[in-house]
């Protein structure tokens, strides 16, 4: 007689086919006309995605596995080096580790993001986010789209429209747009301090012209635009950086 199969594993097995410990395949390609370095955050100690760092070339894609709970970030540096001494480090959306991978803690930058929850009681959710800044065009498709999960973007090119105390200058280029709070750093720019509630933290200039370009990204703290996309736990995505011709958001 075949030996029983301890119950853990069954249950285990059952939680896996039942979605409850699902994983979504997250697939971020490269359309860019040069090469972006990907990064991959996550919050959640428990919940990991590796690696937390990698080249992209121009026309490439790498699939990562987000596991059940796995709450983080992908964003995406530009323009990066070693120096002499063997330091990585990047023009636009630096993670500041000094090496291609991002582990550890995260330094916010003027970056494009989008933030994922993966299997939070039993859906998925992405979010993207300016609010800290703008330095690529980018592009989420869902592989299950229904009327709440639909393909979500910030295609536009801000760095051209971007406010001349907020541009990053790499070599006399604007390589990225920082946001006022990044820029500023005050209780009013930031929403923090009195500022710190959806009454008092109000729109600006500044985030009007983030909001009229990418008016479905989260652009500053209280944003109220629904930019969270929720879809089925199995759902996985495309993420493409510089997409060739997409609209802001689609169904």
């Amino acid at each position: 007689m075949a030996k029983r199969l301890p119950l853990i594993f069954l249950l285990a097995l059952h939680l896996l086919l039942s979605g409850v410990l699902s994983t979504s395949i997250i697939t971020i390609e490269n359309k860019c006309n040069h090469t972006v370095w990907p990064v991959i955050f996550s919050w959640n100690v428990d919940s990991q995605v590796s690696p937390t760092g990698f080249a992209l070339r121009r026309g490439e894609a790498r699939a990562i596995h987000a596991p059940s709970s796995w709450y983080g970030l992908i964003s995406a540096r530009t323009l990066c080096s070693t120096d002499s001494s063997g330091k990585f480090s990047c023009a636009t959306g630096d993670c500041e580790s000094g090496t291609i991978e991002c582990p550890g803690n995260y330094g916010w930058a003027p970056a494009t993001y989008v933030y994922f929850r993966i299997n939070n009681g039993g859906i998925n959710s992405y979010t993207i986010s300016v609010e800290y800044g703008y330095n690529l065009p980018l592009m989420v498709v869902p592989s299950q789209r229904t009327r709440t999960c639909i393909s979500a973007g910030c295609v536009v090119e801000l760095n051209k429209t971007c406010p001349k105390d907020l541009m990053k200058l790499s070599r006399e280029n604007i390589v990225a747009c920082s946001s006022t709070c990044m820029e500023f750093d005050t209780p009013e720019t930031c929403c923090t301090r009195d500022f710190k509630s959806k009454q008092n933290c109000k729109p600006t200039v500044y985030t009007q012209n983030f909001e009229r370009a990418c008016p479905f990204a989260q652009i500053y703290a209280y944003d109220d635009n629904n930019s969270t996309v929720t879809c089925r736990n199995s759902t996985d995505y495309v993420i493409t950086f510089c997409p060739s011709s997409n609209p802001n958001k689609t169904k």
